[in-house]
């Protein structure tokens, strides 16, 4: 919609000197040149000589509003209005300055009376239906903005606020149409080409909102959404850097900018810096309190953080304000996964995919949420999406490689599978930034700087909590069904994945940039307690009244020996299965702004080695019995004589229930969800022979680590 009014101002009254009619003409050119000082001088000039001036009193009011003291710009054109009560121009631009500061009933009012008396003004209509869309009464301002075409055609303001019009309508065709009119009349519309830009992005043309967007930029260097909209495009384009530059931009031009907080929040969830996402979304909410989206995103991060009852607080609340917001009922329905409410869950879903029938979030979920069978009709409709595959933008045919190859490894149509999981683990590490060799050099600086001369010198007493009890391993090991059995004692509750200790020894200070592990040089036994203390303050948090409280982040496997140091009485269960199977299981599974390794089958097998070589280390430089060992494959064969094993390393009595874990109704947030509602299956067992044929980098990457064929 459009930020400046379209003023014009008709003068003739006689004058002294030079005549009045001459000065107001004067005046009149210097502000249509830009030259708002001396029309303003000018003005003021001639209001001395004649204070009941309405006309000049408006055009002095028009400067005041472009020069950024709108309300006060509304005060002048009430008393021009007082002084002249049947100009229709006056009442069309206080009308539009009044909708610029939300006053929109007044804007309304202003806006009728303005057409009356100007039935013929196009920007008269115009104006009046922008201040019916603010008051969203879409059909009035769509029945302002035909009358205003009628009357001209070729108005700007009237085809580019008919464009939002169709936008808000999800009409984003005719919005793209009538967003286009206006560039074809005027290339340089900077608005116009904001507003192309912000639908190119929603309709996944990312790329061609970037060239848009970069165009109405230069057109208007300050102009604050073009710079969100812009980095909601790279943000699309998973171009973080980029995205956060936009973002940063459009907040230094407009501070009070929620969207540019949102953009911003979701960049540091995906860096998963949660603390700082929680923070911006905040600073969002506080802006627009009524954000559906904001409370979804909020919903989001705090599920991620291990708030679950937070989170589902966080989602009823986008629903309640917004119930056709398609992100809300996804994110809620994963949150009903978690916590093993499978049925609601899936219709959520389903209600996802009824607001959008293309949805592939949803089609995606359905496929993850049950066992896909042959005449499942989401699986139908899934194999029709993949018709259109090869004219389908990346971003979105990524989701339904996924969704199909889930579908046909449940049909045991495996072949379909590994083409459709090979060619979405394609697409996603193209998109991914990850370097192997990173991960190569962080093993070695942890194996190093964890030596066992190094620890014994940092080993102090620590905090002396037994609280915790970390699950740990590769992912999609069996660490989410080892935890579950933990956690259906009644003395343990299980925390699931908390990026708390990542977090910590990444950056136990907020001033702390080194990374991990040499962040921690020189930390004394005192900082280490601290740290650990630190950790259990936040572990408790989840649980207050728990004895014992897993948290089985997978990737803690690369701070054993930390936890050694700062929590002593921990328990550290670490779970092992087969390496082909486990690297399957990552490679078939997209994962939720994480695992970056599993896109691609060699990198998953020196994933996997750097693992195995840190875990055989943590077992020379760390005392015996420093960590508990459990074989995945072990636990499926003979389900009570491990978990019995299990329960006694965590120093817990015997309990049945320990047996009954897919009964226990607590939140699980992880890829393996729907298996652990299940009772113990041996499907997941040598999996990978399914696949043999398709393997050969992985097995080559594996080296003596894979299995003799």
């Amino acid at each position: 919609m459009p930020t400046n009014p379209d003023f014009v101002a008709p003068m003739a009254q006689p004058a002294q000197q030079m005549s009045l009619q001459e000065a107001m003409q004067l005046a009149i050119k210097q502000h249509s040149e830009g030259h708002l000082p001396q029309a303003a001088n000018l003005l003021k000039r001639i209001l001395q000589a004649t204070p009941q001036n309405a006309n000049a009193l408006h055009l002095l009011a028009v400067i005041t509003q472009q020069t950024g003291d709108t309300e006060k710009a509304i005060s002048m054109i009430a008393q021009a209005i007082a002084i002249n009560p049947n100009n229709g121009q006056f009442y069309s631009n206080i009308g539009e300055m009044c909708r610029q500061v939300k006053r929109v009933d007044e804007a309304i009012k202003y806006g009728q009376q303005a057409v009356a008396l100007s039935p013929k003004s196009a920007t008269a209509h115009s104006n009046l239906g922008i201040a019916y869309y603010d008051n969203e009464q879409m059909d009035e301002a769509q029945a302002c903005q035909q009358r205003a075409l009628e009357i001209n055609p070729s108005l700007i303001t009237a085809l580019n606020n008919m464009g939002s019009i169709a936008r808000s309508n999800k009409d984003r065709d005719g919005a793209i149409e009538f967003y286009k009119q206006v560039l074809a009349i005027m290339p340089q519309h900077a608005e116009s080409m904001n507003n192309l830009g912000a639908v190119f992005t929603e309709t996944e043309q990312p790329e061609e909102a970037v060239k848009v967007l970069i165009n109405a930029i230069k057109a208007n260097p300050n102009y604050a959404e073009a710079h969100c909209n812009i980095g909601t495009a790279f943000l699309t384009l998973e171009q973080y850097d980029k995205a956060e530059v936009g973002f940063k931009k459009a907040l230094s031009i407009k501070p009070d900018y929620a969207e540019a907080f949102q953009g911003l929040a979701k960049i540091y969830q995906e860096h998963k810096n949660l603390t700082k996402a929680e923070e911006m979304t905040n600073r969002a909410l506080t802006i627009t309190p009524d954000k559906a989206s904001a409370h979804a995103l909020l919903g989001g991060i705090l599920t991620e953080s291990g708030y679950p009852d937070k989170a589902a607080l966080s989602f009823n609340k986008a629903m309640e304000l917004d119930p056709e917001f398609i992100g809300a009922h996804l994110g809620y329905g994963h949150l009903l996964m978690e916590q093993g409410d499978i049925d609601e869950a899936e219709s959520s879903f389903k209600t996802a995919l009824s607001l959008d029938e293309k949805c592939l979030g949803a089609m995606l979920s359905l496929a993850q949420v049950k066992k896909v069978t042959a005449d499942d009709d989401n699986f139908k409709q899934l194999i029709k999406q993949a018709a259109e595959l090869d004219g389908m933008m990346e971003t979105k045919a990524l989701p339904l490689h996924f969704a199909l190859g889930k579908s046909y490894d449940d049909t045991k149509q495996y072949d379909l599978a590994f083409k459709h999981y090979l060619e979405g683990c394609r697409l996603k590490r193209k998109r991914t930034v990850y370097d192997p060799a990173d991960n190569d050099k962080l093993t070695d600086n942890i194996r190093q700087f964890f030596s066992k001369p190094a620890i014994k010198k940092m080993r102090g007493e620590g905090c002396s909590s037994d609280t915790p009890i970390f699950v740990l391993g590769m992912p999609r090991s069996g660490t989410t069904l080892t935890e579950q059995i933990i956690a259906s004692h009644p003395d343990a509750h299980g925390a699931g994945e908390l990026p708390d200790l990542m977090r910590l020894s990444n950056r136990p200070n907020d001033w702390e940039t080194a990374g991990y592990p040499q962040v921690l040089k020189g930390y004394s036994h005192e900082q280490l307690k601290a740290l650990g203390e630190k950790y259990i303050k936040g572990l408790q948090e989840r649980a207050p009244e728990a004895k014992h409280i897993t948290d089985k982040m997978p990737a803690n496997f690369t701070c054993v020996g930390l936890i050694h140091l700062m929590l002593p009485n921990a328990k550290i269960v670490h779970v092992k299965r087969s390496p082909v199977d486990t690297c399957l299981s990552g490679f078939s599974r997209l994962f939720n702004k994480s695992q970056h390794q599993s896109y691609d089958l060699a990198e998953m097998g020196r994933y996997y080695r750097n693992y195995h070589d840190l875990m055989t280390h943590w077992k020379k430089v760390l005392p015996t019995d420093s960590f508990y060992e459990i074989q995945y494959e072990d636990l499926v064969e003979d389900t009570e004589k491990e978990s019995r094993a299990l329960i006694d390393y965590c120093g817990l009595e015997w309990d049945d229930n320990c047996l009954e874990f897919h009964k226990h109704e607590r939140n699980i947030r992880t890829a393996s969800v729907t298996q652990v509602r299940q009772p113990i299956y041996k499907t997941s067992v040598e999996r990978w022979r399914s696949y043999e044929e398709h393997l050969g980098p992985l097995f080559e990457a594996l080296g003596d680590l894979a299995p003799k064929q």
